[in-house]
């Protein structure tokens, strides 16, 4: 049994300083110059082994764990699908490469595949400096654009001229591994309370109530860091919301406002369910890493995180089960949700078909394949199965599975702005300290928001 650790996803992080020094550089509105002019022209190659002699320099934050397992594998395949091209690895902490990437992919020698993050915070600031190759060329030769799910696709798309995400060309491609925001829940804490799988939210809320009733810690939650609080959130959005809706405002179309999004709604539940004591008693003191701890410990019915974060044990995880927070309508649950990294070419780069292959393979069934073996959600594959024996893992499989088939998928709300995450984490704690209102969470939110796509139109 492989120990589940999250995934680095800098959503819940703050935007490193060099990252910052390139967003004040390259915002929409500022002297863009060569946004979206890097594509690959002409006749592009999709047969690896016609490509000659080649070494790649990849940066990837795959830099321990699961993670690294995975990542070292699914390199092995490929030389050994392709020994003419040598795959050179640099790999380093997540908030080390976000840090990191914009200088090195200015640089007269940049790594030849990168993982830029997506949204604003990384990728649509990438586009607008021209940094990264328009993939459009590769993305029909390979046929993403009809293999990938659209709610995941369109997670790597921006207009060529760095003003809007989620259409135009791909600048980047999702490997064959998912990040969720799901709901863990203990097996037999949720049989003692006399409980099951809830199928509405009214049904989880229930859940919530009878346990604490019952003396049972409803929800473990640690928010000293300001990032344990989102996990909850953006399902209580995805919940209340529409899909629609919550991606275009995230993808900064300027039809829809935050209102719209099942964000106010979301605020004010869980400013209900921390006043009603549903949550770890003095959650604010409470770091997120230690919440989990406790959760796996038997100290909570439910716990919000992202796939593969628990931190477990050999033989803990049939003691557990996951879901995603089912819809306030009863209909298809919709997930918060990505692939696990997002890997671009590099403008610069002198061997962009190569780049291209690995991307694709990076993205295949056998990537995926791999991921389940070593113990990860998969993702883009729904054909994959998962082991016997692992009822946790299981759950995780069959997330990604309806994640696949549905789309059922919205992108990170935090994505459509690049400060917009800070200003959620401020005015949530606040709020939940009893400082501020929800109405006030929204109000800065949807100023963060509006001030945001004035940007984008000039």
């Amino acid at each position: 049994m492989v120990s589940r650790r999250r995934t680095g996803r800098i959503g819940i992080m703050l935007v490193p300083v060099a990252m910052t020094a390139l967003l004040a550089g390259c915002m929409p509105g500022t002297d863009a110059g060569t946004a979206g002019n890097s594509v690959s022209s002409g006749p592009v190659s999709t047969d690896p082994a016609t490509m000659g002699n080649i070494t790649l320099q990849v940066l990837d934050s795959f830099s321990g764990g699961t993670d690294n397992a995975w990542m070292t594998s699914v390199v092995s395949a490929f030389e050994q699908k392709y020994p003419n091209i040598t795959i050179k690895r640099t790999s380093l902490p997540w908030g080390d490469v976000m840090a990191a990437l914009p200088l090195k992919l200015k640089s007269a020698n940049p790594p030849d595949i990168v993982p830029a993050n997506n949204g604003w915070q990384s990728l649509g600031t990438l586009v607008r400096g021209g940094l990264v190759l328009n993939l459009d060329n590769y993305a029909k030769a390979y046929g993403w654009k009809q293999t990938f799910p659209q709610s995941i696709a369109n997670e790597h798309e921006f207009s060529t001229d760095g003003k809007q995400m989620g259409t135009g060309s791909m600048f980047g491609a999702p490997v064959a591994r998912a990040s969720v925001i799901e709901v863990y829940y203990n097996r037999a804490l949720l049989k003692r309370i006399g409980a099951g799988i809830p199928s509405t939210l009214a049904d989880f809320q229930a859940d919530l109530a009878k346990a604490k009733s019952a003396g049972v810690n409803p929800i473990s939650l640690g928010n000293v860091d300001q990032g344990g609080i989102t996990e909850p959130l953006f399902s209580l959005m995805d919940s209340l919301g529409s899909p629609a809706d919550i991606a275009d405002f995230v993808y900064s179309h300027g039809l829809v406002n935050i209102d719209r999004t099942g964000f106010p709604k979301a605020v004010s539940t869980l400013k209900q369910w921390s006043d009603k004591g549903y949550l770890t008693k003095d959650y604010a003191g409470v770091a997120a890493a230690d919440a989990a701890q406790d959760f796996v410990n038997g100290q909570g019915l439910f716990h919000f995180d992202y796939s593969g974060s628990l931190p477990l044990k050999a033989g803990q995880s049939k003691n557990f089960g996951s879901f995603v927070l089912p819809r306030a309508d009863g209909g298809k649950p919709v997930a918060t949700a990505s692939s696990a990294a997002n890997f671009s070419v590099s403008a610069k780069s002198k061997h962009a078909d190569a780049a291209a292959a690995f991307l694709n393979f990076a993205a295949g069934t056998q990537a995926a394949e791999l991921a389940v073996k070593k113990g990860t959600m998969p993702l883009l594959h729904p054909d994959v199965k998962a082991p016997a024996g692992d009822p946790l893992f299981t759950d995780d499989v069959a997330i990604a599975q309806r994640l696949s088939v549905d789309g059922a998928s919205v992108p990170y709300l935090d994505w459509s702005t690049p400060t917009l995450l800070n200003t959620i984490n401020t005015t949530m704690q606040n709020m939940l300290a009893g400082k501020s209102t929800p109405s006030a969470v929204v109000s800065a939110a949807r100023q963060n928001d509006a001030a945001f796509v004035k940007t984008l139109a000039r």
